[in-house]
């Protein structure tokens, strides 16, 4: 075998339109090139060879020996980078100045390419937001589709566990050593970092301290609501701007599952080009974030759950570079319960429909059936919410994700403040792909509440695991400006529990859980109009809680795929 060589160029000062300087790590294959770039810029060190390879799946001596030059670079205010650090403002005009000055090198053949995951996927988009010329296509991996619904916020809740656990693991301690913060400071994150459960027990999230460690959860938290503050940052506004095929690659238990799924179909249809729409491809794994394992929450998924994703890097890109079309399929989708990959021609998959499940008073869930109108109530208390038990979250954090995925659900199903409406066994097996979404119709005492639910499977054993979960917050049910409840008024809410590809095995059953909480991993609702984040116990308020159930009540809409086509379990 003839041995290769590469060259690394270390710290290269590439400089942006506003005079500052951000470090770049530059690797060249052998050869006297030009060559196509991959292109990474990432706020979590350049330097980490976990961040900047293993966990994004992609080998750079693999990229190399493929002929591609590989420019990996700290962002703004990052590690070795010059400038002040703001998550996501600077993503757009940096991406185009610095894709403008790989443009003007001896090695680049005029062809660039982005990829990585979660932060680094919001830097392709935001880059292709501005339709730099040069940026060929990107491979967004693990990221979302907007910075409020879906990364800050859900349904309006604040997804408490995720972006306190981003700030304590990876934004703070970097940006505490750049602005030289005080001893209290970092003893302050040190003590964050040994129990970061504490700080989400902390009333009221909004502190001081905290905001000395992040200055820009500040912003975050007086932003409740989606306004210009979000629309300034939301690269979903301009896919139809964006002229690039892309890779987006997702995982089921991934807090940006729902982004990754957005980004897929509307760049499907609203890319600024017919080539960019016809070259969006899609792969979806068992994953969560941080974690492509094949042991997801309680479960294992077998060997095949895992995938080279480097292949599939390098196979989109290397045929794009070279004029031809990526031999992929348009989707790659895994099915847990199955264990199956399945190409599919689209997501959903084609005559997917969604089916109604009905609720009744004795706890039933029946599909397409009718029962007599009825109640059923539960008393909701703040001061003791519903724990998280799995479901997509970062808890308790990157890489470890023990507490998300599919896990037991017996010790939540015990309590009296969630309600709980199980199917009979199913007759057959049921193939879910899609949105899971719950027609909510219901009252509450109080001013304000939060109205959880949860979609699990239950086995022959009993054990019921959870699938997919949704919040909505009540006083964003309008939109925009927060309005109170009428206590006891009957209201309808749409509740999206999330997307999966499932397959149910017959004699299984299903379960629904509807509550008012689930904290950590969303911040508590006072259910007074305090606001969350200001709120102390002095602001709670127990409310009672009536969701309305039968023929013409809350119903839940579930997707299914009668004519999946076979799968291979690896």
């Amino acid at each position: 075998m003839t041995a290769r060589s590469h060259t690394v160029r270390r710290d290269v000062d590439v400089p942006m339109s506003d005079g500052v300087n951000l470090s770049t790590d530059i690797w060249l294959p052998e050869g006297h090139g030009p060559f196509p770039v991959l292109l990474q810029r990432m706020p979590y060190d350049k330097s980490s060879s976990l961040m900047a390879q293993h966990i994004i799946g992609l080998e750079i001596l693999r990229a190399l020996d493929a002929g591609f030059a590989v420019v990996v670079q700290d962002t703004r205010g990052r590690y070795a980078s010059e400038g002040v650090f703001t998550p996501f403002a600077h993503e757009a005009d940096d991406g185009r100045d610095t894709i403008a000055w790989l443009l003007e090198q001896d090695f680049c053949d005029g062809d660039v390419f982005m990829y990585g995951a979660s932060y680094i996927g919001a830097t392709q988009l935001l880059a292709a937001s501005v339709a730099p010329k040069g940026l060929r296509a990107i491979a967004p991996q693990l990221t979302g589709s907007d910075y409020y619904e879906g990364w800050t916020y859900r349904g309006g809740a604040l997804q408490l566990g995720f972006v306190l656990l981003w700030i304590i693991e990876s934004l703070a301690p970097p940006d505490l050593e750049r602005r030289e913060s005080g001893e209290a400071a970092r003893e302050l994150l040190d003590e964050l970092g040994k129990d970061p459960w504490s700080v989400m027990d902390r009333l009221p999230l909004r502190r001081p301290d905290l905001q000395t460690i992040s200055p820009y959860l500040r912003d975050w938290l007086d932003h409740p609501a989606r306004d210009e503050f979000w629309d300034a940052i939301d690269p979903s506004r301009a896919y139809g701007r964006m002229d690039v095929a892309a890779l987006h690659i997702g995982g089921w238990n991934d807090i940006f599952v729902e982004g990754t799924l957005r980004n897929f179909q509307r760049l499907s249809a609203e890319a600024a080009t017919d080539d960019a729409r016809r070259r969006q491809y899609l792969v979806v794994g068992p994953w969560s974030h941080g974690n492509l394992s094949t042991w997801q929450g309680d479960g294992w998924h077998g060997y095949g759950a895992e995938t080279d994703l480097t292949a599939m890097h390098l196979e989109f890109f290397s045929a794009l570079a070279e004029g031809r079309e990526p031999d992929l399929p348009k989707a790659r989708i895994f099915f847990t319960g199955s264990d199956t990959w399945h190409v599919l021609p689209s997501w959903p998959p084609p005559a997917t429909t969604p089916t109604s499940w009905t609720l009744d008073a004795g706890g039933r869930l029946t599909r397409d059936g009718t029962a007599e109108p009825g109640t059923l109530t539960y008393r909701s208390d703040p001061a003791n919410p519903v724990p998280t038990a799995g479901g997509a979250t970062f808890l308790p954090g990157l890489r470890v994700a023990r507490n998300s995925g599919p896990k037991d659900q017996s010790e939540i199903e015990a309590r009296r403040d969630v309600l709980v409406l199980t199917s009979a066994p199913l007759e057959s097996d049921l193939t879910i792909a899609g949105e899971v979404v719950l027609h909510l119709e219901a009252a509450s005492s109080a001013e304000d509440c939060d109205w959880t639910a949860r979609l699990t499977e239950v086995d022959a054993d009993g054990r019921s695991t959870g699938l997919v979960d949704g919040i909505v917050r009540a006083r964003y049910r309008h939109g925009g400006a927060p309005v109170p409840l009428q206590p006891g008024r009957r209201e309808p809410y749409r509740l999206p529990l999330g997307s999966l590809a499932h397959v149910v095995p017959a004699g299984h059953r299903l379960r629904l859980q509807i509550a008012s909480s689930n904290h950590p991993r969303f911040d508590r609702n006072p259910q007074t109009m305090a606001e969350p984040v200001d709120a102390t116990p002095d602001d709670f308020a127990v409310a009672e809680q009536t969701v309305f159930v039968g023929t013409g009540g809350t119903r839940l809409l579930i997707p299914i795929a009668p004519n999946l086509p076979p799968g291979r379990r690896s």
